[in-house]
C-alpha cells in the first residue's frame, strides 16, 4: 500500500520591510508620480508619446511658452522620462520611459471614464489614451 504523501512545507516568509526601510522607495515613487501632477507636463508627454519632437514643435502643440516647456522638459529629462538629442541648433525630445507613458495613459482612461461620455474633455482624454 503506498504511503500517503506529506503536505509540502510552507515557504518561509521573508520579514516584511519596515516603513523606515521603505521610506527611500516611497520618496522616489512619490517624486516619480509627482511628474504627472502638472498639466503642462501631461500635454508635453501627449505631444511626444509617439514621435520625437523639437522644442519649438512641442511649444506649438501645447500652446505653452518656450521657457515653460523647456523647464518641464528639463525636469522630465532629469527624471529619465524623456531623452534628448541635439541636431544643429535644434533639440529633439522623445519618451525614454514607456512605462511612465503607460501609467499616464491608464490614469487618463480612468478619469475619462468618470466624465460624461458626451463631454468634449472626455473625448480628448480618450483620444490621448488611444494615441499615447
Amino acid at each position: 500500500m503506498p504511503r500517503p504523501s506529506r503536505p509540502a512545507k510552507p515557504a518561509r516568509r521573508r520579514a516584511a520591510a519596515t516603513s523606515d526601510e521603505l521610506a527611500p522607495v516611497f520618496d522616489a515613487v512619490a517624486e516619480y508620480f509627482g511628474l504627472l501632477a502638472e498639466p503642462t507636463r501631461l500635454a508635453i508627454l501627449h505631444t511626444i508619446c509617439n514621435d520625437e519632437r523639437t522644442v519649438s514643435a512641442i511649444v506649438e502643440a501645447t500652446g505653452a511658452t518656450q521657457t515653460n516647456v523647456s523647464r518641464h522638459l528639463g525636469l522630465l529629462h532629469a527624471a529619465g522620462v524623456v531623452s534628448r538629442r541635439r541636431d544643429g541648433s535644434s533639440v529633439h525630445y522623445r519618451v525614454a520611459d514607456p512605462v511612465f507613458v503607460e501609467i499616464c495613459r491608464s490614469a487618463c482612461v480612468r478619469i475619462a471614464a468618470r466624465i460624461d461620455a458626451q463631454s468634449p474633455l472626455a473625448g480628448e482624454l480618450l483620444d490621448y489614451a488611444r494615441h499615447a
